[in-house]
């Protein structure tokens, strides 16, 4: 998740290292000869106590503002609406889920995250966690404040209690669901590739190109690319009555496919065609040098220079 705010800006929020202990409430038992009356509010009907833990974070959190490197954020962020950086649902489970829909053709990615509360300084922080991701919210003056909790450069996104997240309507051409894309299926190997207007139809470093990127469309709407042996799950839907549009995360490409090629654009200056194949060329990717490019510099060559 982290990629699409070093791609737009920066990372997405501010570190933290957090160490303290859960405040959960105690409630306390009558003794046997005793009769006691336990109140309403804090036991639930079957004397168990009610875990009141991280309550004031409860619900639905939309974004409204960004502090990003010294640079405060009102009405966009990065030509996204505020409203597409975070949509978090934290809920009394212990789980919470974060929407994000900074991709160039808006669709939407959900993170699960799990949680706990961290007593820090006297005030609670609501601690997400997912095997790739750590955040840390605090409330102050109603609206949640959210850093990163493993990266620090300052950035800070706000967010204000909501009953409904914000629904951005995009217009679809109409009887998509009709058309026939079994042209798009299969698998696909690359013969020439275009970044920064230098075309690559032999070589991409020191890989042959028809094993640089390779991709193979699945009729469920799922796709898995290859791109220098690294693989990666996509998730494809009609875009136009001739255009599929496939995306993972923040990265994403237009597809058409005319004569048994398949174009790809990600409309940031990256271009691919491919040709259809019955099955992959065989190649042994612990031959090549490990100085060559990773997926990330090959998507992103923007990320490398701006660290």
């Amino acid at each position: 998740m982290k990629k699409i705010i070093c791609f737009c800006l920066s990372a997405f929020l501010i570190t933290g290292i957090f160490c303290g202990c859960s405040d959960k409430k105690k409630t306390s038992s009558s003794s046997k000869n005793e009769s006691a009356t336990v109140s309403a509010e804090t036991t639930t009907e079957s004397d168990e106590p009610i875990d009141n833990e991280g309550k004031q974070f409860l619900g639905k959190w939309e974004s409204y503002k960004a502090y990003v490197l010294g640079e405060e954020y009102e009405t966009e962020y990065a030509g996204y609406p505020l409203s597409a950086v975070a949509k978090l649902e934290v809920k009394d489970d212990k789980t919470a889920t974060m929407i994000v829909a900074l991709n160039p053709h808006g669709k939407e990615n959900t993170f699960n995250f799990s949680w706990h509360i961290e007593n820090i300084d006297g005030g609670d922080v609501l601690h997400l966690a997912s095997p790739t991701d750590f955040y840390d919210c605090t409330i102050k003056q109603g609206q949640m404040l959210m850093r990163y909790g493993d990266h620090d450069d300052g950035t800070i996104i706000y967010l204000m209690k909501t009953n409904q997240f914000t629904v951005i309507e995009r217009p679809t051409e109409p009887g998509l669901d009709k058309v026939d894309y079994s042209s798009f299926m299969g698998r696909w190997e690359a013969e020439e590739v275009t970044m920064e207007d230098t075309v690559y139809n032999d070589k991409l470093g020191e890989y042959p190109i028809n094993v640089a990127f390779r991709l193979e469309m699945f009729e469920d709407n799922n796709a898995v690319m290859s791109i220098i042996g690294e693989t990666s799950s996509y998730e494809w839907e009609p875009d136009k009555k001739d255009q599929l549009y496939m995306w993972r995360d923040y990265e994403g490409f237009t597809m058409k496919c005319t004569d048994g090629k398949l174009y790809l654009d990600d409309e940031k200056g990256m271009k691919i065609t491919l040709k259809q194949v019955e099955k992959f060329s065989e190649y042994d990717f612990n031959k090549t040098p490990e100085d060559i490019p990773d997926e990330d510099i090959i998507l992103n060559p923007e990320e490398e220079t701006t660290t």
